[in-house]
């Protein structure tokens, strides 16, 4: 059936997976001729300018699949891609903060994070680290029981390699971190302690947290004596 729009965005999916990206292309450009209100044929289009390097031309396509799917992260993850390549950081930041509100898998949480760090946001930095792993911890545990704490979804997070950045930056924000003369230190130990199961370098960052913890800890204790 030449007007199926979906067997068209299925060749399109599989010239690029062929590396033929004109003919993927084409297989688009078909789709959405006959259904406009297919996001998968203008996100696909997106993809394919850039995949050749054409990051003004994806922008137009991922803004017309948003148009159509405004409710879906991806979509404004993309968007936000495309901003950061050209340049126009603020427009970037607003579409990542678009797809926050829609996002359930931690597509956009990591990106806002390194961007609101980056601009010295710490707060909001933060904030979107911890969503980042909250949001992993519920795709991950067997029916949680009601609102998890920050100490529940640090001790039961699968840490992998964005997870291990999120509980890095934490775990320094919170070893400085003092708000009313309370101290933080046990949950940034906590953060440091988690990085201690990782094969990467942020467990060596992690024991540099957690002996300066210690170290912080005995000076308050000597302190008192």
């Amino acid at each position: 059936n030449p007007n199926y729009t979906g067997a068209w965005t299925l060749m399109g999916h599989e010239y690029v997976e062929l590396k033929n990206t004109p003919a993927a292309m084409e297989a688009y450009r078909q789709a959405a001729d006959i259904s406009p209100k297919d996001y998968r044929a203008w996100y696909g289009l997106g993809q394919a300018y850039e995949i050749l390097s054409m990051p003004l031309y994806a922008l137009y396509y991922y803004k017309k699949a948003c148009a159509v799917r405004s409710y879906d992260a991806r979509m404004w993850s993309a968007v936000a891609g495309c901003y950061l390549v050209l340049g126009k950081r603020r427009e970037a930041v607003l579409s990542y903060e678009r797809a926050l509100q829609d996002d359930t898998e931690g597509i956009a949480t990591t990106q806002l994070a390194k961007l609101y760090q980056e601009d010295g946001m710490q707060d909001e930095a933060a904030q979107c680290f911890i969503q980042h792993l909250q949001l992993r911890y519920l795709a991950t545990t067997v029916h949680p029981s009601g609102t998890p704490t920050l100490n529940d979804i640090v001790q039961g997070v699968v840490v992998q390699a964005t997870e291990a950045s999120a509980l890095l930056f934490l775990a320094h924000y919170y070893q400085n971190l003092q708000k009313q003369g309370t101290s933080f230190l046990d949950t940034a130990a906590l953060c440091a302690s988690r990085l201690l199961e990782y094969p990467g370098p942020e467990k060596e960052e992690g024991k540099a947290v957690l002996r300066e913890i210690r170290s912080r800890s005995s000076q308050t204790v000597e302190m008192n004596m």
